[in-house]
């Protein structure tokens, strides 16, 4: 163990941390500044002397960027079509049970308690998927129940009460249920 004070350090300038730390955190070791490392075996390295490589892949900058903009804006991350055909399923279940056992407010009981036992036991958040479920299926059971007023004249009644029953009961049962998860889960200090 020797003495430290004969260490030479080398002053760097701002770029290259920078380009250095992008290559850790991107976990591609790739030095900078190389593009030979980047070349394959079937591809000349002077074809790609115009096109601009990104540090952190071997791709053009312009299709990583093109990537990152397909994954931002893909469906899946914000709304999962899955998810919300089985909250469809399970709400228009609710609906039904709920309806058969309690008279009057059963349906919006069904929406409620399934929404909450939705919100219970998933553990992602799927407050958009469970939205437009509750407000999809409290529309079509609206119209389906008052078919009459509905060809009446009174279709947009019908359906707007339909979706502001569903919208509400499946929201804020979902919301309750995924705060008693919290509650559940949560470490006691």
């Amino acid at each position: 163990m020797g003495n430290r004070s004969d260490e030479v350090t080398e002053s760097r300038d701002t770029e290259d941390l920078l380009e250095e730390t992008d290559q850790l955190l991107s976990g591609t070791g790739l030095e900078a500044g190389t593009d030979e490392s980047l070349a394959s075996a079937d591809e000349p390295a002077d074809s790609r002397a115009d096109t601009p490589v990104d540090a952190r892949s071997d791709e053009p900058a312009d299709a990583s960027r093109l990537a990152g903009l397909r994954s931002w804006l893909s469906v899946d991350s914000y709304f999962s079509p899955k998810a919300f055909l089985a909250f469809v399923l399970l709400v228009s279940t609710g609906l039904l049970a709920g309806g058969m056992m309690i008279p009057i407010a059963g349906r919006i009981v069904g929406i409620f308690g399934v929404a909450f036992l939705i919100g219970l036991l998933t553990a992602k958040r799927r407050y958009l998927e469970m939205t437009a479920a509750g407000t999809a299926v409290g529309a079509v059971s609206a119209v389906a129940s008052n078919a009459f007023l509905a060809a009446a004249g009174s279709f947009q009644t019908v359906v707007a009460v339909g979706v502001a029953v569903g919208l509400v009961a499946s929201l804020v049962g979902y919301y309750f249920g995924r705060d008693l998860r919290t509650g559940l889960t949560r470490d006691i200090e």
